[in-house]
């Protein structure tokens, strides 16, 4: 193989691909980068962990085909170090090295066989998907707002994911951690023919945001399969497996209604909260909410240290009500939504409460389960 190609290039590459590889895998070959031509003028970058897998294709003038895998973390860090923009790389006769030259700089690069690279994204191009288009910029907002309260708990396997259910052109993500729960509905471009629901890992998704915010596509198409999920980008494409397990029936938590609703500005809320949370009891993290009619009292206390409160005003025209909450639960869910006001829903000052923005058509929701006031 022989290429030469932009530095910018050779890095964004670098980049992209390298936090999918496994750096305490027993296989050496799963901390190493594929680096393999495509055609005349297109190259592309691999790395997977078995459980994920993505490539990147780029721009390079191709010399000679031919492919090499390379260690991520020691091909990160020359590119880093190089100072020319252009550069260029060989594989050297019947071995599996390599010599990186930028300007006067050069390195002798030992690699692995690149038949030894897991084909993992190679399978997947004969196998049937359901596929789903969507705006880019909704999917990572809708992610945002739904992934902060998956489980933390490796022993609730399904709870560390988030679901996904897709019906016609509605695109519904849903995530629980037995305390909070959130959920989006956002329409889809490409309705499918039948009901779709799967679980797909929370480390996924995170990547996937990282991916979105590095390359300009508008665009996501997704690709289900039964275990496996697909993410394609122009010039990339990233492969999860899916969760195995069924997802808690969450729809039946959503109170259908909510005897009581409170209207207040969102930023004002936040500010309150952080404000008194400055007292709150560490190891409880409960912040009481009292209700009174056009105002809202905010109070924490830590026996130890002292005691606050807060005042704002609301729109709240029912008998007094005092509840509490874990204020980061209240947090986490505030500063996901973007609209000025927000509606608070309850029913009941033990019973599950709804937080949702008050000028929002997208059905989002935070519900979080009160705790009892001592």
């Amino acid at each position: 193989m022989e290429i030469v190609l932009n530095k910018e290039d050779f890095s964004n590459g670098i980049k992209i691909v390298e936090k999918v590889t496994s750096q305490k895998a027993i296989q050496p070959i799963l901390s190493n980068i594929l680096i393999e031509t495509v055609s005349s003028d297109r190259i592309r970058f691999c790395a997977t962990d078995l459980n994920l897998a993505i490539n990147y294709k780029t721009q390079a003038e191709v010399i000679k085909d031919g492919s090499i895998t390379l260690s991520a973390k020691k091909i990160s860090e020359i590119v880093s170090k190089l100072s020319s923009s252009e550069v260029s790389l060989k594989t050297m006769e019947d071995t599996d090295n390599i010599k990186i030259k930028s300007g006067k700089t050069e390195f002798d690069l030992i690699g692995l066989s690149a038949r030894e690279f897991p084909k993992v994204l190679d399978e997947v191009e004969t196998q049937e998907f359901k596929t789903i288009v969507v705006n880019k910029n909704e999917f990572a907002k809708a992610v945002k707002q739904v992934i902060f309260a998956v489980s933390l708990q490796e022993t609730q396997a399904v709870l560390t994911g988030v679901c996904f259910n897709i019906e016609n052109n509605i695109l519904e993500l849903a995530a629980t951690d037995g305390n909070r729960l959130t959920r989006v509905q956002k329409e889809i471009e490409t309705p499918i023919d039948e009901p779709s629901n799967f679980i797909v890992p929370a480390k996924t998704l995170q990547e996937v945001l990282r991916i979105s915010s590095i390359v300009d596509d508008e665009k996501i198409t997704i690709k289900i399969q039964k275990n496996k999920i697909l993410f394609e980008f122009e010039n990339l494409a990233f492969q999860s497996r899916l969760i195995d397990g069924v997802y808690p029936k969450y729809q039946q938590l959503i109170p259908s209604e909510s005897e009581k609703k409170i209207i207040v500005d969102r930023v004002e809320l936040i500010n309150s909260i952080e404000r008194v949370s400055v007292m709150v009891n560490d190891r409880t993290n409960v912040v009481r909410f009292n209700f009174t009619q056009g105002q809202l009292e905010i109070m924490a206390d830590t026996p130890e240290a002292g005691r606050s409160k807060d005042y704002i005003d609301i729109q709240y025209d029912f008998d007094d009500m005092l509840t509490a909450f874990n204020y980061k639960y209240v947090l986490d869910g505030l500063k996901n939504m973007d609209s000025k006001k927000v509606e608070i829903e309850i029913s009941d000052v033990l019973a599950a409460s709804i937080f949702k923005p008050q000028e929002d058509n997208s059905n989002y929701i935070c519900l979080i389960m009160p705790v009892k006031v001592q």
